[in-house]
C-alpha cells in the first residue's frame, strides 16, 4: 500500500473529483464510513479553495495524504485567502461549509496561515481505533 500521495492540482471546479481519485490506497486502512467522508471532506476542501477565487497566475491546489500510526493525516493547501471560517453555521454551498464538515467528521483539524498560503489538515483514525476521541459534541458546536 502506498503510505503517501502529492497531487497538485489547478484552481478549477473539476479539481473536487480529481482530489478523491488519490485517497483510494487508504480505503482499506479505515471503516468504510471514514473513507467516504475522508474522501467527502476532501472534496468539500478543493471546493472551498474555489471560493477564493485567487488572482495569482498559476494558482494551483495542493493535496498531501499520509498514513501515520493510527490515522490518516491529510492537508489541503491554497493561496492565503483560502479557508475562512465564519463567524455562523454557513449554508450548503457558501464559503466555510467545507470547514464546517471537516469540524463535524474529522476526529483532529486545524488551519495553518502562512504569508501566502493557507492549509487545512485533518485526521481520520484507522480501522479499529477509538473513533471519535478529540470530537466535540454537538452542545459544542451548536
Amino acid at each position: 500500500m502506498t503510505n503517501a500521495v502529492a497531487v497538485v492540482l489547478p484552481l478549477e471546479p473539476e479539481s473536487a473529483r480529481r482530489a478523491r481519485e488519490p485517497l483510494e490506497p487508504f480505503r482499506k486502512s479505515l471503516e468504510e464510513m471514514s473513507f467516504l467522508d475522508l474522501r467527502l471532506l476532501v472534496s468539500e476542501l478543493v471546493v472551498e479553495a474555489l471560493h477564493t477565487k485567487s488572482e495569482a497566475q498559476g494558482a494551483r491546489i495542493e493535496l498531501w495524504a499520509e498514513l501515520r500510526d493510527d490515522r490518516v493525516h491529510v492537508e489541503v493547501a491554497e493561496g492565503g485567502a483560502a479557508f475562512r471560517l465564519s463567524s455562523r453555521r454557513p449554508e450548503p454551498g457558501e464559503a466555510g461549509w467545507g470547514l464546517h464538515l471537516v469540524r463535524r467528521l474529522s476526529s483532529r483539524w486545524g488551519i495553518r496561515r502562512e504569508p501566502e498560503r493557507a492549509s487545512v489538515w485533518l485526521e481520520m483514525p484507522l480501522a479499529g481505533e477509538q473513533l471519535w476521541s478529540t470530537r466535540p459534541g454537538p452542545a459544542e458546536l451548536a
